[in-house]
C-alpha cells in the first residue's frame, strides 16, 4: 500500500461496492446480527484495549479506556439494536390534496460504501461507532485508523475478523489518508482537527462525496454569578484531565465572571492538589499521545508566560516523559497561543469579565465551538443560551458527559463541523432518505385529465387552491 495507495485502495474500494451491489438492502436481522458481532468481540478483548491503548500512549489510565473508549461503545451498540426496528420503518407522509389518493412517504435506504477517517485521542470509540452507525444503516465501509496507536489498531483488527466482507480496514500515515479522502465513496465519515478537516472535504469535493465532519475547536465554559463553585471546578476538573485533556470536547477555556474569579481559581488549585496530589506522576492522569504533542502544549506555557500571563503550576520538566498535569494559564491575552488554537491537553487558560454578557459576546465574536459548558442554575439565562448561543453542543453545570448520551444527537457547527451522530440522527446521516410517490389505477383519471390539459380540472383547482 505504501507503493501504489491510491491503486490499493481503489481496488479494496471496488469489492466493497461489488459486495454493496449483491445484497443492496440488508434486512433488520442482518444489521442487528453485524451491531452483536462487533459488540460481542469488543467485549471479549476488552482488557487487551485497555494493554493496547497504555502502550500507545505510553501510560494511559484504565478509566480512561475503560469509560471514555469501551463503555460508550458497547452502550451505543446496544442502543441501535433496541432502536433500529424502528428506524428502519417507512415514514408516511402526505401527498396532498392535489395528488389525492396517490400515498407519499420517506424510505431510509443505505447510501453503499463509507469511508470512515479515525483519530487517535479516542481510538477505540471514535474508530467503532461511526462504523457501528454505518452497519445500522445497512452499509460498507473502509476504515482508515490513525498511524499513532498501532498497538490499538493490531486489537481493532481482530474485532473485524468475522465482518471482512463489511468493513476493509486500512492503516498508514498522512500520505495514505490523503489518498483515502480521494476515494469515490457515497459519503466520507472524518473526526479530527478542523484544518485537516477542510483538506477531506476540499479532497471529498472533487468527487461529489458528502462528509460528516466532527471536528473541534475551543469550547468555553461560562461561570456565572450564581454558580456553585466547589462544584464547578470539580466537573471543569474532571472534564480537562479526562484523557489528559486530549479530548475534543474538553474545557478549553473558562470565561468567569469577576465576582467568581478568584473563588474558582482557588477551589481549582485545591481540588487539583486533592485529587492529583503527585501532579503529572499521579497514577490517575494519562500520558500525552507523542513527544512532538507535549511539545507543541509546552511551547505554548511558554509562548504565554513571555507574554505575561500568570502560569500555575510553573512550566513542566522538559523530560517528564510526555507527562503533564494541570496547567492554570490566568489572564490570558488574545495574542496567546492558548487562546488562538484548541489546545488538547491540560492546559486552562481563566479570561475573567465583568458579566455573562460579556462571555456570551465574546464567544459568538469567535468561532462556533462543539461545546459549551454553563454553570448556573438562573432558568432566564439557561433559556437563553439554548435557544440563541451557536454551539454544536451544549450542557449545563456539566462537562463532556453530554457525548455520552445516545438518544441524543452530537455534531459541530460552522468551525466545529457539519453533519451529526449519535442517536436516530447518526442512522439518519448515513442513510439517504428516498422519498417515494406511490400512485395505483384509481389516480388513472387524474393523469388523463392532467395530460389533456382539462379545463373542467383546471377550474376545480383555481377554485380549491388559489383563494
Amino acid at each position: 500500500m505504501h507503493v501504489e495507495p491510491i491503486s490499493q485502495l481503489n481496488k479494496q474500494l471496488m469489492a466493497l461496492q461489488m459486495a454493496y451491489s449483491g445484497e443492496p438492502y440488508q434486512d433488520l436481522q442482518a444489521r442487528i446480527k453485524l451491531l452483536k458481532t462487533l459488540k460481542e468481540a469488543l467485549v471479549a478483548h476488552k482488557d487487551e484495549l485497555v494493554m493496547a491503548a497504555n502502550d500507545d500512549f505510553n501510560g494511559r489510565t484504565e478509566f480512561d479506556s475503560v469509560f471514555g473508549d469501551i463503555i460508550p461503545t458497547v452502550s451505543a451498540l446496544e442502543y441501535m439494536c433496541s432502536n433500529l426496528k424502528s428506524w428502519m420503518k417507512p415514514q408516511k407522509r402526505s401527498a396532498g390534496i392535489m395528488l389525492w389518493p396517490s400515498k407519499a412517504s420517506v424510505q431510509y435506504v443505505p447510501k453503499g460504501v463509507v469511508g470512515i477517517i479515525s483519530p487517535w485521542n479516542y481510538p477505540i470509540q471514535l474508530a467503532l461507532l461511526p462504523v457501528a452507525t454505518a452497519f445500522a444503516a445497512g452499509n460498507r465501509v473502509m476504515l482508515k485508523l490513525s498511524e499513532f496507536t498501532p498497538q490499538v489498531n493490531k486489537v481493532i483488527k481482530k474485532l473485524f475478523v468475522e465482518l471482512t466482507e463489511h468493513c476493509v480496514i486500512v492503516e498508514g500515515d498522512h500520505t495514505v489518508a490523503d489518498a483515502f479522502s480521494q476515494l469515490k465513496f457515497d459519503h466520507l465519515f472524518f473526526t479530527g482537527a478542523t484544518e485537516i478537516g477542510k483538506k477531506v472535504m476540499a479532497a471529498a469535493a472533487k468527487n461529489l462525496v458528502p462528509v460528516t465532519l466532527e471536528l473541534g475547536g475551543k469550547s468555553p465554559v461560562i461561570v456565572a454569578d450564581d454558580a456553585h463553585i466547589k462544584h464547578t471546578a470539580k466537573t471543569i476538573l474532571f472534564g480537562k484531565l479526562l484523557n489528559c485533556g486530549q479530548i475534543c470536547v474538553a474545557p478549553d477555556y473558562v470565561l468567569v465572571t469577576k465576582q467568581q474569579s478568584e473563588s474558582l481559581i482557588k477551589e481549582l488549585k485545591a481540588q487539583y492538589k486533592a485529587n492529583y496530589p503527585k501532579q503529572e506522576s499521579d497514577e490517575k492522569l494519562s500520558s500525552i499521545i507523542s513527544q512532538k504533542q507535549f511539545s507543541r502544549l509546552q511551547d505554548m506555557l511558554a509562548d504565554s508566560k513571555a507574554k505575561g500571563a500568570t502560569i500555575w503550576p510553573s512550566l513542566p520538566d522538559q523530560n517528564s516523559n510526555q507527562r503533564m498535569g494541570l496547567h492554570l494559564v490566568i489572564n490570558p491575552s488574545a495574542a496567546m497561543a492558548v487562546m488562538q488554537s484548541e489546545i488538547f491537553g491540560p492546559i486552562l487558560p481563566i479570561v475573567v469579565v465583568d458579566n455573562v454578557e460579556e462571555a456570551l459576546q465574546y464567544i459568538e465574536l469567535h468561532e462556533r465551538p462543539l461545546a459549551t459548558y454553563l454553570f448556573s442554575d438562573d432558568p432566564s439565562l439557561i433559556n437563553k443560551v439554548s435557544k440563541t448561543l451557536r454551539t454544536g453542543t451544549l450542557a449545563i453545570n456539566e462537562v463532556v458527559m453530554q457525548v455520552t448520551v445516545e438518544d441524543i444527537p452530537f455534531g459541530g457547527v460552522g468551525y466545529s463541523g457539519m453533519g451529526q451522530y449519535h442517536g436516530k440522527e447518526g442512522f439518519v446521516s448515513l442513510s439517504h432518505a428516498k422519498s417515494i410517490l406511490h400512485s395505483d389505477k384509481k389516480t388513472r383519471l387524474r393523469t388523463h385529465l392532467m395530460l389533456k390539459q382539462s379545463k373542467v380540472l383546471t377550474h376545480f383547482v383555481k377554485k380549491l387552491m388559489l383563494k
